[in-house]
């Protein structure tokens, strides 16, 4: 049987050369914020869901909270745990979000930067999500981060070119079957290399029906990383449920 694609384009060195720069310092003013809506007590376990290489995981770590980071690519694990060897209450673990995860009980449950919508059906994603619930405690809270569909499809760059070490990608975005496609056209010296990303254009609505459909409670949903409100323009959907 043929991989999934994210099975394919995430564990490549590629991948990771084309995303190299993601703004780290936008990620952690986004986890102060959350900390600030969400005051977790000392010491709380969140589990880090779809983690790559566990940028978030290691910021909460290092703010004293214990975290468990999963992701279904070997490689950016593997990179995850050598960063974090001699560090206490933090530990990754390769897994498909559609298996049940490997810790219970836990306070937070987060899922963040659009580590969802990879998936052919609506079942898988429901699967996904009554995971995340069945990790939490009573009262436990998850955080699920989402671009803003209507305003991506709105915005949609077509096709751009980037140069990044001598690589040259070429990045064609179209609409297919509900899914924001970008096909990653990649030319390395004499080869080539087409890759693809296929997430799906959930809406806001979408997003907490599937999430109400777990049993969560929905708590509330931000547009921004600062948590302004949402609204149809908002760049984000961040929404923010209890068990």
């Amino acid at each position: 049987m043929s991989k999934e694609w994210f099975e394919t384009w995430f564990d490549t060195t590629y991948y990771h050369l084309l995303y190299r720069n993601r703004n780290e310092v936008e990620a952690r003013q986004f986890i102060d914020a959350l900390l600030r809506f969400l005051q977790p007590a000392p010491a709380s376990h969140f589990i880090d869901v779809a983690c790559g290489k566990g940028r978030h995981s290691k910021y909460l770590n290092s703010l004293g909270f214990r975290v468990t980071g999963i992701d279904l690519s070997e490689n950016s694990i593997n990179e995850a745990r050598l960063d974090t060897l001699d560090i206490d209450g933090i530990q990754f673990h390769q897994q498909d979000i559609r298996e049940p995860f490997p810790e219970k009980n836990l306070d937070f449950a987060v899922n963040l930067f659009t580590s969802f919508g990879y998936f052919d059906s609506e079942e898988e994603h429901q699967l996904a999500l009554n995971n995340m619930y069945d990790s939490l405690a009573a009262g436990g809270k998850m955080v699920l981060d989402y671009m803003n569909a209507s305003e991506v499809l709105l915005s949609l760059k077509r096709e751009e070119h980037r140069e990044v070490d001598g690589v040259h990608f070429k990045i064609r975005r179209y609409i297919d079957d509900g899914s924001i496609i970008k096909e990653i056209t990649v030319t390395d010296n004499d080869e080539t290399h087409v890759f693809e990303e296929r997430v799906k254009a959930f809406s806001k609505i979408d997003l907490e029906s599937l999430i109400a459909n777990s049993g969560f409670k929905i708590c509330a949903t931000f547009g921004s990383y600062n948590l302004e409100p949402h609204t149809e323009q908002s760049s984000r959907v961040v929404i923010i449920a209890e068990k």
